[in-house]
């Protein structure tokens, strides 16, 4: 009987874990249920997409390996979904999956989610980043039990396509590049048949050739450069489709034996030719070398292009937004829509908390940096959280991390996507004054990670 990742995944995430999840999330369990349907073909297609190149494949691979991904989070789910630093933890890897596996779709990724489930977009976020680390580890432990390598690993996961297909919501499958190892096949084959008619030509250009006609190189050169192409083709479509690796392999096979034959007929014409061949082939790689320069200039100016557009874009929607002078807003708004050289951290300026806890007193610099977040989609930070050196060292960790988590929390709340703010407590390890005691060290900065 064929494997269903899906069903073994639901089999294994039960009424229990959506409730916790429900209540750790402060949210609906229907829609935590939903959101959690939706989340896991999302995440298994975009495996499924990712393992469809060697290289792909390699990268899954290592995130497996590298993360420890075997299966063993579903010993003791209760723990994972409790709360608590496990609970952080747990979040904190998926999102790191999720970036790695969707990078710039994610956030299409948790609208779609969102619009399924009806749950606002941080906590489809959350349930997302709660979902990668199980997928993550249904697919590890299999890839353990049976031995796999990448290439193992691909076609495993490319025989899931049809079990993921029929659950992605839609408009996912498209966002997600589903159809890429078909389209991948196809062009394959399609080469494959382009290869072996070269080689007809080739072959029948061979025997003219060998008789003394004296046009020799202006027939077989254009031959030689498709049977390159041909070969290229193989090359890099081989490793992924089974099919066009059996035709295009057994084609250039005969191109190569056709080749030999010119070779060999040919030879004692080929001398003088040789050198004018030489010279020509030099032209040409001259001027495909040109063409790669002026294409590479081509993409930096429009690179440079989108840039300046996303920055032009990102000042008219912050047009209507008054920060305070010297406010995070302020200071981060200008450095995001200037060349962005030099230091990439910034404090708050007017955030205050309740003396000895996360309570945030004042929000309205919380919510001009969630202004400046939506206006740059594009870019990451790290909140972190630092105290003054007064009172127990171990304390003063806990409370910058929970005031750092505090900050990240009202952002979710405001739309943006958990993954693009990561926290971070810092205690009192990195005062700004040299009294560490001062109340200036009790802070919370921003930091631009990418």
């Amino acid at each position: 009987m064929a494997i269903n990742l899906l069903d073994m995944l639901k089999d294994q995430i039960g009424d229990s874990v959506i409730s916790q999840a429900g209540k750790f999330l402060g949210a609906e369990e229907s829609g935590v249920k939903s959101a959690m349907g939706a989340a896991l073909p999302s995440i298994l297609g975009s495996m499924i997409s990712k393992s469809s190149s060697p290289s792909g494949a390699g990268g899954l691979m290592d995130m497996i390996s590298g993360g420890g991904h075997d299966g063993s989070v579903f010993d003791n789910l209760g723990n994972v979904f409790g709360g608590g630093d496990a609970t952080s933890g747990f979040l904190n890897s998926g999102s790191g999956i999720l970036k790695s596996l969707m990078g710039n779709k994610l956030g299409s990724v948790v609208d779609i989610i969102s619009s399924v489930s009806g749950l606002k977009t941080g906590a489809s976020s959350s349930i997302m980043s709660m979902a990668a680390p199980l997928v993550m580890g249904m697919v590890g432990r299999y890839v353990k039990s049976k031995a796999l390598d990448a290439i193992g690993l691909g076609k495993f996961l490319g025989g899931q396509s049809k079990h993921v297909a029929s659950a992605l919501p839609a408009g996912m499958g498209s966002l997600l590049g589903m159809g890429g190892a078909s389209a991948a096949s196809g062009m394959a084959t399609n080469m494959g048949n382009k290869v072996e008619a070269a080689a007809d030509n080739a072959r029948e250009t061979a025997t003219a050739a060998a008789s003394g006609g004296s046009n020799i190189l202006t027939r077989v050169l254009p031959l030689l450069l498709l049977l390159g192409l041909g070969y290229f083709g193989w090359q890099y479509f081989g490793s992924t489709v089974k099919d066009g690796v059996s035709k295009v392999g057994e084609t250039v096979g005969d191109a190569a034996s056709g080749a030999a034959d010119l070779a060999g007929d040919a030879a004692s014409g080929a001398a003088d030719l040789a050198g004018d061949a030489v010279g020509a082939a030099g032209d040409a790689v001259g001027a495909a070398t040109d063409a790669a320069k002026g294409a590479a200039g081509a993409a930096a100016d429009a690179v440079g292009g989108a840039l300046d557009a996303t920055t032009k874009a990102a000042r008219e929607a912050l047009g209507s937004v008054k920060f305070a002078a010297g406010s995070v807003g302020e200071k981060f708004s200008t450095f995001l829509g200037g060349d962005r050289s030099g230091d990439a951290t910034f404090s708050f300026n007017n955030l205050t908390f309740a003396t000895g806890s996360a309570n945030i007193n004042d929000m309205s610099e919380v919510n001009n940096l969630a202004a400046v977040l939506k206006a740059y989609p594009s870019v990451n930070i790290e909140v972190g959280g630092h105290t003054d050196s007064s009172g127990n060292a171990d304390k003063n960790m806990t409370l910058s991390q929970a005031r750092a988590e505090s900050v990240k929390a009202q952002l979710v709340a405001q739309g943006i996507a958990a993954d693009r703010v990561s926290t971070k407590g810092y205690g009192s390890t990195m005062p700004t004054t040299a009294n560490a005691a001062d109340a200036a060290n009790r802070r919370v900065e921003i930091k631009v990670v990418k």
